[in-house]
């Protein structure tokens, strides 16, 4: 069976796939790591938008900043181009892991409602999460203190709150599309972080015990 866990970054998403591998015999993969194996295969010139956030990375933090603060929406239009280049890796991948019979757990911010209801075959369960909370700007500052790894220690308070609200836009974009394609969403605002992976198992047909 294929589990698919989406949202937008920052919402928990890794930390829940792993909580489930705890609990359930299943493997874990990242869009992430799809998009980074691609990269590796493609050229910029022949999958533009499989480097778009490589543009955005190069650009100044200054430019950044501007960016994720003015324009959110423009940043939910990156990952929508990158996510339907890498969606073409993973659409194999499934078939592959279906034909294997294996149980597979793939999470990312590539795994998007519209892209989901393109799949032909119903041997996949799916369950998108998000965060719209006016707290969650506070979460990813204290995640990012917590964590000496964590690249967003290094940038400033106004990148986060802009990084915030792009989250915040993203989660009602992904919530809005998953109710149109007839998928789960779970908020995560107000939730125990406990709660919402015993939600998440469920919603994926699996037990929290």
């Amino acid at each position: 069976m294929i589990f698919l866990l989406g949202g937008p970054p920052r919402v928990g998403k890794s930390i829940i796939a792993n909580a489930i591998q705890q609990k359930h015999a299943v493997s874990i993969v990242s869009t992430d790591s799809l998009c980074a194996v691609l990269q590796n295969v493609l050229s910029s010139e022949s999958a533009p938008d499989l480097f778009i956030f490589d543009r955005f990375n190069k650009k100044s933090m200054a430019e950044r900043e501007k960016l994720i603060t003015k324009d959110p929406e423009e940043l939910i239009d990156y990952v929508r181009q990158e996510s339907r280049v890498v969606w073409k890796a993973i659409v194999p991948f499934i078939r592959k892991e279906n034909e294997e019979n294996r149980d597979v757990l793939i999470e990312g911010v590539a795994i998007l409602p519209e892209l989901i209801s393109q799949l032909e075959d119903s041997t996949h369960r799916v369950v998108f999460i998000g965060n719209q909370g006016e707290k969650h700007e506070e979460n990813i500052k204290k995640f990012a203190d917590e964590n000496e790894t964590d690249w967003m220690r290094d940038v400033s308070d106004q990148y986060i709150s802009g990084f915030a609200m792009f989250v915040k836009m993203m989660s009602a974009t992904i919530e809005q599309e998953a109710k149109k394609y007839g998928f789960k969403y779970i908020e995560m605002d107000q939730e125990l972080f406990g709660n919402v992976t015993e939600k998440v198992m469920k919603s994926l047909g699996l037990s929290a015990s």
